[in-house]
C-alpha cells in the first residue's frame, strides 16, 4: 500500500512539474504576441516623408543609377583576396595540430602535404600576377562607358546639387 502512495505521489509530483513548465512557456508565448502585436500597431503604415522610400537610408544622397558597369578588376582582385585569405585560414589548424602529426610520425607526411598545398597557391599567384591582374594602374583597351554618358550625368547629377544649396 505505501508503494502505491509513493508512486502515485511521484507522479502527481512529475505531473506538476509538466503542468508549471506548460503554464510558463503558454504566459511566455502570450506575453510575446501581445507584446509585438502592440508594436504592430502602433507602426506607422504610410511614411510621412520622402527619404523613407529611398533605396538606403544612409544619409547620404543617391546619386546616378545603381545599375552602372563596375570595372571587373574588383571582381579579379575581391577572388584573389578571398582565395589567399583562406589559405590562411586552412594553415592555421594545420600549424596547431603541426606537433601532434610529429608525436604520431606523420610530420613529414604532413610536411609535404602543406608544402604541395603552398606550391599550387604559389603557382596560382604567379599566373595571376603574369597575368597582370594585381595591377590595379594597367589601363583598359577602352572606356567602360562612353564619355558622352560620363558627361551627361556630370550636368545632371550638378543641378540638383545647386538647387540644394540654393534652398
Amino acid at each position: 500500500m505505501t508503494l502505491q502512495l509513493l508512486l502515485a505521489s511521484t507522479m502527481f509530483h512529475n505531473l506538476g512539474n509538466v503542468l508549471i513548465f506548460a503554464l510558463f512557456g503558454g504566459v511566455f508565448v502570450w506575453v510575446n504576441l501581445f507584446v509585438i502585436g502592440k508594436l504592430l500597431l502602433r507602426r506607422p503604415h504610410k511614411p510621412k516623408f520622402g527619404e523613407k522610400e529611398e533605396t538606403y537610408e544612409c544619409g547620404e544622397p543617391t546619386i546616378g543609377d545603381a545599375w552602372i558597369r563596375f570595372d571587373i578588376r574588383f571582381y579579379t582582385l575581391a577572388l584573389i583576396f578571398l582565395i589567399f585569405d583562406i589559405e590562411v585560414a586552412l594553415l592555421f589548424p594545420w600549424a596547431v595540430a603541426y606537433d601532434e602529426f610529429i608525436a604520431a610520425g606523420f610530420g613529414a607526411g604532413a610536411f609535404f602535404e602543406v608544402l604541395i598545398f603552398l606550391v599550387v597557391l604559389g603557382v596560382g599567384l604567379a599566373y595571376v600576377w603574369l597575368r597582370k591582374d594585381l595591377n590595379w594602374t594597367s589601363t583598359l583597351p577602352g572606356p567602360a562607358v562612353p564619355e558622352e554618358a560620363l558627361a551627361g550625368d556630370a550636368v545632371e547629377e550638378s543641378k540638383p546639387a545647386q538647387e540644394e544649396v540654393s534652398a
